[in-house]
């Protein structure tokens, strides 16, 4: 199998491109930069030029993988219709193939509200985007229209890893002595996943026959803001004071990234296990905060 990835050397797309080609899997990757390109290089993928703003560079290479991962974003004013114009491209180059492209679209639990402290987001659940992220919600339902593409989404939680993430921003606050400043309330429940657990369930979800699924991927269904401030707190035996910041009101709601922090969300993630036997290592708070401590 060789699969195609953009944002290969982001947070997600890095891990996914190390897990596929542990698994023996040839992976091309999408590189803006040459500096990009060495970095996919070393890993061991093959590095393609192009840019995720000019999608007729690489959506006909994309195209002839047996698979897509995508994982890219711009994170600039542009970035929803980057989006949405890339896949669209993506879906018409998928047109002249013989089976359908597999892809595998890279959501996010912030593309669902707030529930109530009982209360769980499941793969029914209907989407309430912060503005910032409504392009997901339409590129979405547009992929998953027509039989050119067989499509799986997975809503990751808050991605962590040793140098990003919730963890990763807590521990450096408290190693700086500053107070860890968050949208987030203390009781808020932030859903966590570890990313080598995220890219492990990429590489089974590409490996299964049925392949029109939306997938939640998370390993801690939900821990208040601040137990989790607490528990880094233990791990390096320094307080950590919780500061909740309101919207700067100089940023508008289009690129308004942190306003996922804001969500106090559960979520559900058996579908995930069922679907692909998929199985998180880090099951538990406090084996996920030894891992990623530094």
């Amino acid at each position: 199998m060789d699969v195609f990835v953009t944002g290969g050397t982001g947070l997600i797309g890095a891990a996914a491109v190390k897990e596929l080609l542990s698994k023996g899997v040839r992976v091309v990757a999408l590189a803006r930069s040459e500096a990009s390109a060495d970095k996919l290089r070393a890993l061991g993928a093959s590095a393609f030029p192009g840019d995720l703003k000019s999608a007729e560079s690489w959506v006909g290479r994309a195209a002839s993988c047996d698979a897509v991962i995508h994982a890219g974003a711009t994170f600039s004013e542009d970035m929803g219709r980057v989006d949405r114009l890339s896949m669209l491209a993506l879906k018409q180059a998928a047109k002249h193939r013989k089976q359908p492209l597999k892809l595998i679209y890279t959501g996010g639990v912030w593309l669902f509200p707030s529930l109530g402290d009982t209360e769980k987001i499941t793969e029914k659940t209907p989407f309430a985007p912060p503005t910032a992220f409504r392009f997901m919600a339409e590129t979405i339902r547009t992929l998953s229209h027509g039989t050119d593409l067989n499509l799986v989404v997975i809503h990751p939680a808050l991605v962590c890893s040793r140098l990003a993430g919730p963890i990763a921003d807590m521990t450096t606050a408290l190693k700086n002595g500053t107070p860890f400043r968050t949208r987030a309330k203390p009781e808020t429940l932030w859903p966590l996943i570890e990313v080598n657990d995220l890219a492990a369930l990429y590489v089974q979800a590409l490996q299964q026959a049925r392949f029109r699924m939306t997938l939640m991927a998370g390993s801690i269904s939900g821990i208040p803001v601040r137990h989790l401030a607490s528990h880094v707190s233990a791990r390096h035996g320094l307080p950590l004071e919780i500061e909740t910041v309101k919207a700067d009101s100089s940023t508008p709601p289009e690129t308004d990234w942190n306003a996922g922090y804001a969500l106090s969300q559960k979520i559900e993630i058996s579908q995930a296990q069922r679907a692909t036997g998929w199985q998180p290592y880090f099951s538990t708070i406090e084996d996920m905060i030894v891992s990623l401590s530094r």
